[in-house]
């Protein structure tokens, strides 16, 4: 309360008069805890749109003046008091008289600011201070059949307003929602986590775009708190309406080539969490041409209630924006290729060497399969088409041009496998050509049948100390699928481009196993891979078994390497 001076009035004094200034309002006084986006067809409730706001503060609350925006809307309120701790909904003015039963309401005009598959909502005050706001996403529901329609989003716990998804879910009332009363899934939901920097992108040499896992608070007036490879920045600005996103200016121009650091010193969320990821690596980034980035692994037979995944690889030495790149199915029967995704939605970086795994339900991945990295894993709506059995899968750059190419079926498991169910094609190395049905084998069991966004549990490394002109990965294989030493990899250095290139499995008594290439056209380096299997796709027995590669090029060369490979059992 603020004291005013006394008025005199001749030598008499009047009483002391007591002013009440208004309390300021602070982030999560006011928040968003029900969303009704989508209400038809109905289950009880009006069918119409509404929002509900609760106020979490201690004193009563006018609205007048504040707003609710999205990146292409704001609507204002009117004169309305919110008492502590109640609740008010949110509608279209000509839908007031229909919630009016379920308590108090503040209608406003052109209420069309839901949609829903979702979008990005945030309440300010009057003097434009932000007070909550959330990006919900039809995904949120957990749920397919209420998220067609009449059934709300609710908040669990509304002690921790501002942790996202983990914190919403649909609505298990009997008649599709809870206007202006508590939420039927009200829980207690603590956020004890703020995972920090979710995204950190150059849009060029100047312009660096910031995001984080959740909204958090202002923080523009301190660019102290971040660095790019040990300088300071030149300045740090808001860069969207729920305190998420952030653009800055290097002080230092970007070079293209090279990879930077962005650390931020320290910072906290709105539940008082420390920031857990403080660094992220990030540069300029490159157009992408044929064999920068390849398909590396592939879910495509997931258990039931599990989701498919890609993954890819990135071989070159540039950095590679994943937004401009689509991921296709083909139909080779049609050859329809409409079944499509943009690999990013949004502008995200492949570094040189790093893995990047794409799946419509990254928690399931992550808890799926214990070998994966989740840092490297990122959800997208949809996937092209995959079948369980065989598929057909482009890369392209957004010029349309092919920079990978799969054809994938489920004999390329491991024939002994009782079931490929949930279990990846991995390539053996990323650098063997996606479109080599040599160079895939199924994940191994060690490693829970996958390895998204990890290296592959097949992954075979070059031994330089072989033979010249033909390496071996290792003298023997052991084809169990336990990860270890179930491939040979063989990498052949010739003489310039122009080689045809044959080469055979035969057992130590001379008779013919497999041939894993058959006058096969090749440039300057070639890699083959056998897999412990015969011609008819069975494991062969254990013994001593000999590789003879033959082959000539247009040079007039002509080569001839016998070498010993030994198949053994554990």
């Amino acid at each position: 309360a603020l004291l005013l001076p006394a008025l005199a009035t001749g030598h008499n004094m009047v009483n002391p008069v007591v002013a009440q200034v208004p309390a300021a309002n602070m982030p999560g006084d006011v928040i968003i805890t029900e969303i009704m986006a989508d209400p038809l067809p109905e289950v009880s409730l009006p069918g119409k749109e509404y929002l509900e706001l609760k106020n979490r503060s201690d004193h009563i609350i006018n609205l007048k003046g504040w707003t609710l925006s999205t990146p292409t809307q704001k609507l204002t309120f009117t004169q309305k008091s919110l008492p502590p701790g109640e609740y008010i909904i949110v509608c279209s003015v000509s839908d007031t008289s229909l919630f009016k039963r379920y308590g108090r309401t503040a209608g406003l005009k052109s209420f069309t600011i839901l949609t829903n598959e979702g979008k990005a909502i945030a309440l300010k005050d009057n003097e434009g201070n932000f007070i909550h706001g959330i990006e919900y996403d039809i995904s949120w529901y957990g749920n397919e059949l209420k998220s067609e329609g009449g059934w709300s989003l609710e908040l669990i716990d509304t002690d921790y307003p501002f942790s996202g998804r983990e914190n919403w879910k649909a609505s298990v009332s009997k008649t599709g929602g809870t206007p202006g009363t508590l939420n039927s899934v009200t829980a207690r939901n603590p956020d004890h986590d703020f995972e920090g920097i979710n995204n950190a992108f150059a849009g060029d040499s100047s312009t660096i775009y910031l995001s984080f896992s959740e909204s958090v608070p202002d923080f523009t007036a301190q660019p102290g708190l971040i660095k790019i490879d040990s300088d300071e920045i030149a300045d740090l600005y808001l860069n969207d309406i729920l305190f998420k996103n952030f653009c800055i200016k290097p002080s230092v121009i970007l070079a293209r080539g090279k990879t930077y650091v962005l650390e931020i010193s320290d910072l906290s969320d709105f539940a008082g969490n420390r920031i857990r990821k403080k660094s992220f690596s990030f540069g300029l980034t490159e157009k992408s041409v044929r064999g920068d980035v390849v398909f590396n692994e592939l879910l495509f037979n997931p258990l039931p209630g599990d989701d498919d995944y890609i993954e890819f690889y990135n071989c070159s030495d540039k950095i590679i924006d994943a937004s401009r790149l689509l991921a296709v199915s083909v139909n080779d029967a049609t050859g329809d290729t409409s079944s499509f995704i943009q690999v990013s939605p949004v502008n995200r970086c492949i570094l040189p060497g790093t893995y990047y795994t794409i799946t419509t339900s990254r928690d399931k991945v992550i808890q799926r399969y214990p070998s994966s990295d989740p840092e490297k894993i990122f959800e997208v709506s949809s996937l092209p088409s995959m079948s369980d059995d065989k598929g057909h899968l482009l890369l392209l750059n957004r010029e349309l041009e092919i920079i990978d190419e799969v054809i994938y079926d489920e004999k390329m498991h491991y024939p002994l496998l009782t079931s490929n169910e949930g279990v990846a094609l991995e390539k053996s190395r990323p650098d063997i050509p996606s479109s080599d049905r040599s160079a895939w084998h199924s994940a191994s069991e060690s490693s829970g049948w996958g390895t998204p966004g990890a290296g592959n549990s097949n992954i075979t490394e070059l031994n330089p100390n072989g033979n010249a002109g033909v390496n071996f990965s290792s003298t023997k294989i052991s084809p169990d699928n336990d990860g270890f030493e179930d491939l040979l990899v063989i990498d052949l250095n010739l003489e310039g481009p122009g080689n045809v290139i044959s080469a055979t499995v035969f057992d130590e008594t001379g008779s013919f196993v497999r041939k894993l290439a058959g006058n096969l056209l090749s440039g300057p380096k070639l890699t083959l891979v056998w897999d412990g299997t015969a011609d008819d796709n069975t494991i062969v027995p254990a013994g001593i078994y000999i590789i003879l590669i033959t082959g000539f090029n247009d040079s007039g060369n002509t080569y001839r390497w016998k070498k010993a490979c030994s198949v053994v059992r554990r």
